[in-house]
């Protein structure tokens, strides 16, 4: 299969590479900074640039087979307030998968448990997780709005937890938006490439967490 991955220089996106690669696909890499990734000698292009540019995203995706959005959404945001990063690259992406005649695609939303406010994260104040919360809500509902909308078949993974693992390929799936347990940046790409391979999950939200 083609596959154009969005994000490609995050940790989800590099863990995505190497297992589409491993499993001899064709890897498109979108990435916004240069010289931010070391890609595998084969299957691979690598586009640099910013993905609200239609033109380098719809280059990006011509070829694609299942277009994926390793970006997670952040506090950043650019000029206009009403846009946060994965609300912009997720609209564009859409845009030109639809013009494209494309249909499978997959995104990360973040999410956080707004009754955990101040205590999943002790680097942040209660006030900073729940603006955190509000935004990353907001970006939620802006990309359900654009997806529901489309004829793409769809997936959002939602991820409330991060942090490091040693537990590989072992993770636990759900339809709720709570979920106790941390997940990894590895078990995130792996429900990924996995939902991709066996084009499972098709317009669905879904949580997971590690075993």
């Amino acid at each position: 299969m083609n596959i154009t991955i969005f994000g490609a220089n995050s940790s989800i996106g590099k863990y995505l590479i190497d297992l589409f690669v491993n499993d001899n696909h064709n890897v498109t890499a979108f990435i916004d900074k240069p010289g931010s990734i070391k890609l595998p000698p084969k299957n691979i292009k690598l586009i640099v640039g910013h993905v609200y540019d239609h033109l380098l995203v719809g280059d990006a995706i011509k070829n694609a087979d299942v277009v994926i959005n390793a970006f997670r959404p952040d506090f950043k945001v650019f000029k206009n307030n009403d846009n946060y990063a994965n609300n912009i690259s997720n609209k564009t992406i859409i845009e030109e998968m639809i013009k494209l005649n494309k249909k499978r695609f997959i995104t990360i939303s973040r999410a956080m448990d707004n009754n955990a406010v101040g205590k999943s994260n002790h680097l942040a104040s209660i006030s900073l997780n729940k603006i955190l919360y509000k935004s990353y809500k907001k970006d939620f509902k802006c990309t359900l709005d654009i997806l529901y909308n489309s004829n793409l078949d769809w997936t959002v993974l939602r991820v409330i937890r991060t942090l490091p693992s040693r537990k590989k390929g072992e993770y636990l799936v759900s339809t709720q938006n709570k979920v106790s347990s941390f997940v990894s940046n590895y078990n995130i790409a792996y429900f990924l490439y996995n939902t991709s391979i066996n084009k499972a999950f098709i317009r669905e939200c879904v949580v997971i967490s590690n075993k």
